[in-house]
């Protein structure tokens, strides 16, 4: 058994866990360990660790344990750079998944980013919840706000013709799957200083994501927010359709071996 370490007094407490998590997949984990034995907590920190790290890597169909032992990858294998590094490296690496069978109630989301670090990458909310209205997306609020179960915010990942949003810990999560993503603002602020850093010019794609997952650098203002949609509605709409439709399907699959009734959580139909 291949033991990995994630060790939170030297790598991040949010939703760059999973970068971590595909490499660590990549290099032969087959168990995750965190070690908290030199990291401050508090309540906020404890939720964090309980609602994203612990669930998380049942997405790599990994189990995991509280402990210290296990390899340590390179320092701030959790940050972009590492992952830039990896995608570049390993364009066929082994994605993400949803733990629970896809949700298919709703066709689109739309995800909000309102934290207080690097607070001017936070959505433009008039924009989006205006935007969200038009195309009758399901909005789900920031993690911080409404702390939604990580297995449930997969599930209606996986079943959505299309993910919005500005980019966020949990879009970022979304794009390290097959699930479709269209994020905007990816350079916002001066994001674009450390995207550049990492070897991403201004205008350039993320390395990870497949060609039907968008990272677009354009500002999240509503005119911006439905010219990127119908542009890629035009372009990819179709695998957005024959993916929803696969999805249904394994919903009706999943439901009927379990058993559960219709409109349990992963059993619910559009």
């Amino acid at each position: 058994m291949a033991t990995f370490c994630y060790d939170l007094s030297r790598e991040l407490l949010s939703f760059d866990f999973f970068g971590w998590l595909v490499q660590a997949k990549a290099a032969g984990a087959s168990e995750i360990v965190f070690d908290l034995s030199n990291f401050e907590r508090n309540a906020k920190q404890d939720r964090r660790i309980a609602s994203i790290l612990a669930p998380g890597p049942a997405l790599a169909d990994l189990p995991w344990r509280l402990g210290s032992d296990g390899d340590r990858m390179a320092l701030g294998s959790s940050r972009m750079g590492a992952l830039v590094r990896f995608a570049q490296a390993n364009p066929s690496f082994e994605r993400l998944r949803s733990y629970l069978p896809p949700n298919t109630r709703f066709a689109y989301t739309v995800t909000l980013r309102r934290q207080a670090s690097e607070s001017y990458r936070n959505s433009n909310n008039e924009a989006w919840l205006a935007f969200a209205r038009e195309i009758g997306a399901l909005v789900i609020s920031d993690f911080d706000d409404d702390p939604l179960d990580l297995h449930a915010r997969m599930a209606l990942y996986a079943g959505a013709r299309l993910n919005l949003g500005v980019a966020c810990g949990p879009l970022m999560l979304c794009s390290l799957t097959d699930y479709p993503v269209l994020m905007l603002a990816w350079g916002k602020g001066s994001q674009h200083l450390v995207l550049q850093k990492y070897g991403i010019p201004h205008g350039g794609r993320a390395p990870w994501c497949q060609n039907y997952q968008w990272a677009l650098w354009d500002d999240d203002d509503l005119e911006s927010i439905r010219r990127a949609f119908n542009a890629w509605e035009r372009t990819h709409g179709e695998i957005g359709h024959d993916l929803r439709r696969q999805h249904a399907r394994a919903v009706d699959a999943a439901c009927s071996d379990s058993g559960r009734d219709e409109g349990q959580q992963g059993c619910a139909r559009p």
